[in-house]
Order: structure tokens, then C-alpha cells, then sequence
């Protein structure tokens, strides 16, 4: 249990090798000309090498934390900790300004051949989004007490927005041919829906603080080491990418979303909550 500790740390300081394979995939790995990918590139596998480890890793050390399925909510993430209500803060805010910005950008940019399902679906993702903000600080200080009826609903709304984040995602990049530059945030958002959907079943379904702990740190280091890599290769002088500001808020929006898992996940497997058996 006591290397379980590690784990919110080893996931953020993978995120810096990952953030230099990424840079290094973007920058080697697709022709300038038209962005499309080289045949050949050994970045890919690297990155994705290191993405495999990690996520060995982090299932190791979050494994121990299945002998803690049967305990309370309120006793594993419970917390009145500053440091944690401040990362809630910080991502609530982040996100409702992220959400603001983003309706800006749907009402006032024009995209050719644009469905009107799609803007509508966008413009409901923004008022997700800004929601999702308003629940994430309320959700921190739910956990500073005994957690109701109301105050669970708060862990659903992160769960939305995540599913309507992959979606929007999906839906402007699915027919894209650069689907290599963006694919590995696909795969964020997929490992983002999984682990807020298991942190709303720590109380609505039977826990799985194992599974939880997992793809907390898994999406933490795949969407980190994807958007950093990004912004590291446009220093670098990378001019293939050709995303818009959408889905570069999109993409920093994953991340803000990470900075409360990460916060999460440290309360998760710092408790001090002793293992409770079931009863066979």
C-alpha cells in the first residue's frame, strides 16, 4: 500500500518524458507539406511505448486499492485539505471560462459545410462545460462533509461533460486524414469519460477505487503529455499541425478536467481509510 502513494506523483512526472516524445512524433513524424504522417516514423512507437509502461505501472501500484472497495466515501476522499480545494477551485474556474470562451468561438466562427445539429451539439457542450465548472468547486466542498443525495449528484455532471467532450472531439476530427496528429487525445478522452465515470460509481454503483486510481493516472499523463506535446512542437517550429482554436481549447480543456483527477487520486491513495472486507 505504501508504494501505492507514489502513484499521483509517478503520473505527473511521466508527463514530461511524454510531452517530449509527443513533441518529437509531431515533429518528425508527418510531412511538412501537407501534414499528412511518414511512413517509418519511430517516434509514434516510442510515445506509445511509453504510454503502454505507464499504464502497467499505474495498474500495479493502483491494485492494492482493491481491498478498499468496501469503504465509505466520505472516509477515502473525504477531505477538508486547502491543497484540494484549491486544485477543485482552480478547475472549476479554468473550465467555466474554457466554457464561455468556447460558446464565443461556436457563435461567432463560421465553418463551412457545417451541420446545424453540430453547432447546436457544440453550443450544448459549452453550457456543459461552464456547469461542470460550478459543480467541480461545489463537488470539493461536498467532500469536506457527509456526502447526500444532492451533493452526489454533483460527481454526474463532470461525467456529462466528459461524454459530450469525447463526442464533440469525435465529431470534428472522425473524417479528418491527419487522424495520427489527434489520435492519442482521442484515447485521453476515452481514459478521461472512464475515470469520471468511476468516480460517480464510488457512489452509485459498487466501487472500484482500483479502477478509479488507474485511469485517473492514465488519462492524466495521456492528455498532458498530448496537449504539451503540442504546445512544445509549435516552439519547436512544428507547422504541420493545422488544428483550430477549438480544438486546441478543446484539447487544454482535457487537461484542466486532469487537474482534478490528479487531486482526487492523491486523497484516493494517500487515505488512511483501513481496508474493509466483504462479507462472503
Amino acid at each position: 500500500m505504501k508504494m501505492t502513494k507514489a502513484l499521483p506523483f509517478l503520473a505527473v512526472a511521466l508527463c514530461v518524458p511524454g510531452v517530449v516524445l509527443r513533441a518529437l512524433h509531431l515533429l518528425n513524424g508527418f510531412d511538412i507539406a501537407n501534414g499528412l504522417p511518414v511512413a517509418g516514423d519511430a517516434w509514434i512507437w516510442y510515445f506509445t511505448a511509453l504510454l503502454v509502461a505507464s499504464a502497467v505501472a499505474y495498474a500495479v501500484l493502483a491494485a492494492p486499492l482493491r481491498a478498499k472497495k468496501a469503504v465509505p466515501f466520505e472516509q477515502m476522499l473525504g477531505t477538508q485539505s486547502p491543497g484540494f480545494r484549491m486544485a477543485a477551485v482552480i478547475a472549476g474556474l479554468l473550465l467555466f471560462a474554457g466554457g464561455l470562451f468556447y460558446l464565443y468561438l461556436t457563435m461567432t466562427t463560421v465553418e463551412e459545410d457545417a451541420a446545424g445539429w453540430a453547432r447546436a451539439l457544440e453550443i450544448v457542450y459549452s453550457a456543459v462545460t461552464v456547469a461542470c465548472g460550478f459543480s467541480m468547486i461545489a463537488l470539493a466542498k461536498a467532500q469536506g462533509s457527509e456526502i447526500t443525495k444532492q451533493s452526489a449528484m454533483l460527481t454526474l455532471v463532470p461525467l456529462l461533460w466528459s461524454c459530450l467532450h469525447l463526442l464533440v472531439n469525435y465529431r470534428m476530427t472522425c473524417i479528418d486524414p491527419n487522424l495520427p496528429s489527434f489520435a492519442f487525445g482521442l484515447v485521453a478522452d476515452v481514459m478521461l469519460v472512464l475515470a469520471f465515470y468511476h468516480l460517480a460509481r464510488l457512489l452509485y454503483s459498487k466501487p472500484r477505487p482500483a479502477a478509479l486510481a488507474f485511469f485517473c493516472a492514465t488519462a492524466t499523463t495521456m492528455a498532458v503529455s498530448d496537449m504539451g506535446g503540442v504546445a512544445l512542437g509549435y516552439l519547436m517550429g512544428v507547422h504541420t499541425l493545422d488544428w483550430s482554436a477549438k480544438m486546441l481549447l478543446r484539447g487544454g480543456l482535457s487537461v484542466v478536467g486532469c487537474i482534478l483527477l490528479v487531486a482526487e487520486l492523491a486523497l484516493l491513495c494517500s487515505s488512511n481509510a483501513a481496508p474493509v472486507q466483504e462479507n462472503e
